[in-house]
C-alpha cells in the first residue's frame, strides 16, 4: 500500500513539474511575442538613466496630462485621449516600472512628481496642464501639483483614491481588498496561469471579457505586475504623503464620483460592499475641500472604470476646464 502511495506520488510530482515546465515554456514564448510590439524609441524620454515611456498626441494651445491608477498604464487612456487630441495636446505615459517604462529604486510622491515635470519639459508639452487623474492617480499626482500651480488650469479627478482611506476601513474592509502575497502572484505569472486565467475571466466585469482593455491586460499583465506591486508595497507611505497636500488653492477641480449602480466588482459580500460605498461617498465628497473652485459630477451608469464606461463624460469635463 506505501510502495503505490510513493509512486503515485512520484508521477504526481513528475506530471506537476512537466505541467509547470510546460507553463513557463508557453510564458516565454508568449512574451518574446509580446515584447517584439515594444513602441518606437521616439516614443522614450530618459530621466536619471531610466527610460519613460509617453504617447503625445494633437496640437493645441494647452496640455491634458492622464495620471493612471495602481499598475495602470498609459493606453488605459487610449480613446479618451485620441478624442481629446482632435482639439488639445494631450500626453500619457508609463509609470516608473509599469508597461514599457523602466524601474526606480525609489516609490515617493518625489519621485513622481520629478518625472511627470520632466516628461513634460521633454516632450514640449505646452502650458497650461489640464491634470487628469484616475483611482490612484489622484494620489501620485499631488506634489506636482502643489510645485506647479501656476501651471495649471484645470484638476479632473475620476474615483479617485483619498489619502485617508486606509485610515477610515474597517479591518475587515481592508483584508478584504488585500491581494494574495506577492511571491505567489510572481509564480503564476512566471509560469503562465496568470494568462491562462485572463483568458477564460475578465479582468473587469465593467466591460465585456473580450474588450480590448480586458485582451491588454491579459497580454501585458508580466510588464505590469513588478510596477504594480511596488506601489501596492508603498501606498499607505504615499497616501501618507499625499494627505500632508490638502489645498490646491483656487485651481478648478472636478471629481467624478461613480455611483456603482451594478455593485461593487470584487466585493465578498453585501456587508463589505455597503462599507465602501458609505467611506467612498463621504471621502469623494472631502475631495472638494482640495479647491476653492471644485465641484462634484456623477458618473450615474459607472462602476470604478468610469474611462471606460463613460469616457464621453469625461471628455465633457475636462472640456469644459480648456482656457478659452
Amino acid at each position: 500500500m506505501i510502495k503505490k502511495l510513493i509512486k503515485a506520488f512520484k508521477v504526481f510530482l513528475v506530471s506537476l513539474i512537466i505541467l509547470i515546465a510546460i507553463g513557463f515554456l508557453f510564458e516565454r514564448i508568449s512574451r518574446f511575442f509580446y515584447d517584439s510590439k515594444r513602441p518606437d524609441k521616439s516614443e522614450f524620454v530618459e530621466i536619471d538613466k531610466r527610460k519613460i515611456h509617453f504617447k503625445k498626441e494633437g496640437n493645441g494651445p494647452c496640455t491634458i496630462v492622464f495620471e493612471s491608477g495602481l499598475g495602470g498604464d498609459y493606453l488605459h487612456w487610449k480613446h479618451i485621449q485620441k478624442k481629446l487630441s482632435q482639439n488639445f495636446t494631450t500626453i500619457s505615459y508609463d509609470k516608473a516600472g509599469i508597461l514599457w517604462s523602466a524601474p526606480s529604486k525609489e516609490i515617493s510622491l518625489r519621485r513622481y512628481a520629478d518625472d511627470l515635470k520632466q516628461v513634460l519639459e521633454k516632450t514640449n508639452c505646452p502650458k497650461p496642464y489640464i491634470l487628469v487623474g484616475h483611482s490612484f492617480g489622484g494620489i501620485t499626482p499631488r506634489l506636482f501639483i502643489e510645485e506647479n500651480k501656476n501651471n495649471i488650469a484645470g484638476i479632473v479627478f475620476i474615483d479617485v483614491t483619498h489619502p485617508k482611506q486606509f485610515e477610515k476601513s474597517s479591518e475587515e474592509l481592508k483584508k478584504s481588498v488585500q491581494p494574495p502575497p506577492s511571491f505567489v502572484l510572481n509564480f503564476l505569472n512566471e509560469i503562465g496561469i496568470i494568462r491562462v486565467l485572463y483568458s477564460t475571466t475578465a479582468f473587469t466585469s465593467a466591460v465585456p471579457k473580450e474588450h480590448w482593455f480586458n485582451k491588454h491586460v491579459k497580454h501585458y499583465f508580466y510588464r505590469i505586475l513588478d510596477g504594480m506591486l511596488s506601489e501596492l508595497d508603498n501606498d499607505e507611505k504615499l497616501m501618507h504623503e499625499a494627505s500632508k497636500i490638502s489645498s490646491f488653492g483656487a485651481i478648478p477641480l472636478t471629481v467624478i464620483t461613480a455611483k456603482y449602480p451594478n455593485g461593487v466588482e470584487g466585493a465578498k459580500n453585501k456587508n463589505i460592499e455597503n462599507q465602501y460605498l458609505s467611506i467612498h461617498n463621504v471621502l469623494q465628497k472631502d475631495l472638494l475641500q482640495l479647491s476653492s473652485k471644485s465641484k462634484q459630477v456623477f458618473a450615474e451608469k459607472s462602476g470604478h472604470y468610469i474611462t471606460l464606461q463613460e469616457p464621453d463624460l469625461i471628455c465633457n469635463e475636462i472640456e469644459k476646464l480648456a482656457p478659452r
